[in-house]
């Protein structure tokens, strides 16, 4: 049945990608993203070329577990677990204080967010799962909702969400129309913000809680970037096809995650049907990469930071003031032109 439902959608983004004259099903996305086609062809060209690096780290994972082999239900399996818990309290000291040693703005921006009650904070009945931050217009403050219990994890989410929230106050001048920006820079401030805590807590944990943070930032990483190109290595074997059995979806999921995890992971059977789980494929064809652009701009971004870059902070709040309306080509001009 959802077989069935796929190729329908699948289908009408077809149709209406003719009747609007694209040349292909990725071209609308690419639009409301302010991507070109090339760009986007040489970001999932240089992530494909460079998947040998998720091979190495399952490999070496594997071997850290004591496993003679590493099935798809073990690649999140945790090397070492950081037990500390984390009261909401202490994760907001944390949170402003890395804030705080990278910018005042940031800082002000997410102790008003504390003050004011900006957070909706713990699960309770009836509570929708996960976290986002909502930018709703200029005249209201952005609204954030977590999950938070107590976990390392969740001072990331709370430190991502935060990101949001600062970017989507500093956008709100900008206008209702305008203040929101294309997909490809949205997670920008979310990845920077979950560095710098990064950073910070690497510096105040254990060798063994250093392991786990490692491993689970490598993971994270993996996920935004790899797994998001091999989502749309998917999506684009899909849409260039005519109507797909359900035996054809699941061997082309599978073949696309291999190609990913090589001989490092084995991928069973039932891992087959996971392209059954992914909302964006219904939702909102060809989505993915997004995650993808925003992942290896932080990671730029963030060298360019670590590095002493000049004005760093002004030109990133410039970013965060105005990507709203920009592209990646006027954030490269930001960190390469005089400012004056």
């Amino acid at each position: 049945l959802f077989a069935f439902i796929y190729n329908q959608i699948k289908k009408d983004w077809q149709i209406e990608c003719e009747l609007r004259g694209y040349l292909s099903a990725e071209a609308p996305r690419h639009i409301s993203n302010k991507a070109s086609q090339k760009s986007v062809d040489a970001l999932i060209e240089s992530v494909n070329s460079s998947m040998d690096i998720v091979k190495e780290y399952y490999n070496i994972k594997r071997k850290l577990l004591g496993y003679d082999k590493l099935y798809d239900y073990d690649r999140y399996a945790p090397l070492k677990s950081i037990n500390r818990r984390f009261s909401f309290d202490e994760a907001k000291d944390i949170v402003l204080e890395c804030f705080k040693n990278f910018s005042p703005i940031f800082y002000d921006i997410a102790k008003k967010a504390f003050e004011e009650r900006w957070i909706d904070v713990y699960p309770k009945e009836n509570k929708r799962g996960g976290a986002f931050s909502h930018g709703a217009t200029p005249k209201a403050h952005p609204y954030v909702m977590l999950n938070y219990t107590d976990q390392i994890r969740d001072v990331f989410t709370l430190a991502h969400e935060l990101g949001h929230a600062i970017h989507q106050y500093l956008a709100r001048e900008a206008g209702y129309l305008n203040q929101h920006t294309p997909l490809t820079t949205a997670e920008t401030a979310s990845i920077f913000a979950e560095m710098l805590l990064f950073e910070y807590m690497k510096n105040r944990l254990n060798k063994e809680e250093l392991i786990s943070l490692y491993a689970n930032k490598l993971e994270d990483i993996f996920a935004t970037l790899y797994r998001q190109i091999v989502f749309t290595n998917f999506e684009r074997r899909v849409h260039s096809s005519e109507e797909l059995s359900k035996e054809e979806f699941n061997t082309i999921w599978q073949e696309e995650n291999q190609k990913m995890f090589g001989n490092s992971v084995i991928l069973t059977s039932n891992y087959k049907i996971w392209w059954s789980y992914i909302p964006h494929f219904i939702n909102s064809p060809f989505y993915c990469y997004s995650y993808s652009y925003a992942q290896l701009l932080v990671v730029s971004l963030y060298g360019l930071y670590k590095n002493g870059f000049e004005d760093f902070e002004n030109r990133y709040i410039m970013v965060q003031t105005y990507n709203h309306g920009t592209n990646l080509i006027m954030i490269y001009a930001i960190f390469s032109k005089n400012l004056e």
